[in-house]
């Protein structure tokens, strides 16, 4: 774990930086507020001691600055301040410093302060972790063009006039609005990662339709289902996997 100590007066510096290594934390230090910027955002430190009153960027300034960037906003931090700076103990508070000690520093403290903050900061880690990221969501352009080669000539097709594509073999079939049918060499799932998730949906293994395009939704024999899309005569079934989602988009009987 690696301690960044940011002190103008070389003597508590020192001091600070001798107690940390003796408790087996890797440390560096800044005797001004503008270096200390720089070593934060260079080296990323676990945690930060900071003193208030500094030339060049004081404390606060320095503070400030960190929380512009979502790299060091979160890092940890410990204001150290004398006695007749304690009214700006609100301001550090309100600008994110997660505890303040008073200066002559003492050292049980100190020890105290950096190990709730380091085990509030992996709580928090943990969390996070537990939380499940959504992945992003393509936005639904319907005048984006794709490129298709049709009959070996290159042919420009809007996605929003893609009815469906269904998986044929080593090749897949894609139905335009116009009545088209057009052979490509994508395979199903390129096709799922290249079309907007908001307007594309799989109904089976085999088939991606625009849910744009359902004309109906009906049950079919032994509680199963199919969708009957707009210009294409014949209807397509819907694996039971699949059919949940469709009745959320759409509704069925």
């Amino acid at each position: 774990m690696t301690i960044l100590v940011i002190e103008d007066e070389r003597v508590i510096r020192d001091m600070l930086r001798t107690f940390l290594e003796l408790e087996q934390y890797a440390v560096i230090t800044a005797p001004d507020g503008a270096e200390g910027l720089a070593l934060a955002k260079r080296v990323l430190p676990d945690l930060i001691i900071c003193d208030v009153m500094m030339p060049k960027l004081d404390g606060y300034q320095l503070k400030k600055e960190l929380g512009k960037e979502d790299t060091t906003a979160t890092i940890p931090f410990i204001f150290l301040t004398s006695m007749h700076e304690r009214e700006n103990i609100r301001k550090g508070m309100e600008l994110g410093a997660d505890d303040y000690l008073m200066k002559p520093v003492n050292m049980e403290e100190l020890r105290s302060a950096i190990i709730t903050q380091m085990e509030k900061r992996e709580k928090l880690m943990s969390m996070k972790a537990a939380v499940p990221q959504k992945l992003p969501v393509k936005e639904h352009n319907p005048n984006e063009f794709v490129m298709l080669k049709d009959k070996g000539n290159p042919k420009f097709v809007k996605i929003g006039t893609i009815i469906c594509v269904t998986a044929e073999d080593k090749y897949t079939k894609v139905f335009l609005t116009n009545g088209e049918k057009i052979i490509s060499s994508l395979s199903l799932k390129e096709w799922e990662d290249m079309v907007p998730q908001t307007s594309f949906i799989r109904i089976h293994r085999a088939t991606l339709i625009n849910i744009e395009g359902i004309e109906k939704v009906e049950k079919w024999f032994q509680r199963s289902y199919r969708v009957k899309l707009k210009g294409i005569t014949e209807p397509f079934e819907i694996s039971r996997r699949y059919y949940s989602k469709i009745r959320e988009i759409y509704g069925g009987e």
